[in-house]
């Protein structure tokens, strides 16, 4: 059953991720950016998916973007990835736009019962 569905939104300039501080991100995200086309886009978009999911959660539990991470599933789709084991009854989804200068992203959180 899902109860207590939240939602998050972020946005970001891309510039302010050409040379962003390494601790915003664990190992593996930055690992996914710099594979990435443009990583500075990659970053960002990723920074903002971190920022919608503590927005969607807030509901259920105070947590910073350090206890987030977001992959890649095998088909390129972010997936959110708690760092916080007592996250485990919360379901997290995030979608990541970027272009040209701006990145985006929107998560919907709900309590799993």
């Amino acid at each position: 059953m899902i109860s207590d569905l939240g939602v998050g939104v972020d946005v970001e300039l891309v510039g302010r991720f050409t040379d962003p501080d390494p601790r915003l991100f664990t190992e593996n995200e930055l690992a996914l950016c710099e594979a990435a086309g443009n990583p500075a886009e990659s970053r960002a978009g990723r920074w903002c998916a971190k920022e919608a999911v503590v927005k969607a959660v807030a509901r259920h539990v105070l947590l910073s973007p350090r206890d987030v991470e977001i992959l890649a599933d095998q088909a390129g789709r972010p997936v959110v990835h708690w760092l916080r084991p007592q996250l485990d009854h919360v379901r997290c989804d995030v979608s990541i736009t970027h272009g040209g200068e701006i990145a985006a992203a929107i998560a919907a959180a709900w309590q799993v019962s």
